[in-house]
């Protein structure tokens, strides 16, 4: 795989940045890096890029690890639908280039498939250069692109006002009601006093 690039990286570095990003060597984050070659290629340069991911899974480390769009700076949103699939484009003119994985063409390719289905037990998961291998030789068949347009835009161009929430005193977005989330009984924790005994 020498000479080999993702997103302008070579192949090697490439894997270090994965790794010192994600945790570990991902085959997620191959694919989603080498979707994200095909979508910016197709986009041409775009100064004011988003990209909307329709998993929470992968994906997202690909877009933030290669691209300016993160969860912080609000250029980059996830969908939970469960699709290994992104959309990038220009948030000023909403124009776009939807990327996604050909589940039909997977047929071929075994060993990427019973990685992407999760059929095969976790201990007998291929070793991540064997499917690596195949996903760099599946990757022109297997990741398709279409343009596409937003329908609307998907970050708020105006600054949400925030203000203190009334029950609990901590600062919240105002647009989520006349109380905070949590207050309004979707918290996801409870306070917890440790006994002597903890």
């Amino acid at each position: 795989m020498k000479n080999f690039k993702v997103c302008g990286s070579e192949y090697e570095e490439f894997l270090i940045r994965m790794e010192e990003f994600h945790g570990y060597r991902s085959p997620g984050i191959l694919l989603g890096g080498l979707m994200l070659d095909t979508a910016l290629e197709k986009l041409g340069p775009t100064p004011y890029l988003n990209v909307v991911s329709e998993t929470v899974v992968c994906l997202p480390d690909a877009i933030q690890m290669l691209t300016p769009c993160t969860f912080g700076n609000g250029f980059l949103q996830v969908f939970d639908w469960g699709k290994f699939a992104f959309t990038a484009y220009d948030r000023q003119t909403l124009a776009g280039m939807r990327v996604w994985l050909n589940y039909e063409r997977l047929v071929v390719y075994p060993v990427v498939r019973s990685w992407f289905e999760r059929t095969g037990r976790p201990r007998e998961k291929p070793p991540f250069e064997q499917l690596a291998a195949e996903i760099l030789a599946a990757a022109p068949e297997i990741i398709v692109h279409r343009p596409v347009r937003l329908a609307r835009a998907l970050k708020d161009s105006q600054p949400v006002p925030t203000g203190p929430c009334p029950e609990c005193g901590e600062s919240y977005p105002l647009n989520h009601g006349p109380v905070c989330p949590a207050c309004r009984g979707d918290a996801y924790y409870t306070y917890h006093t440790p006994s002597e005994d903890e």
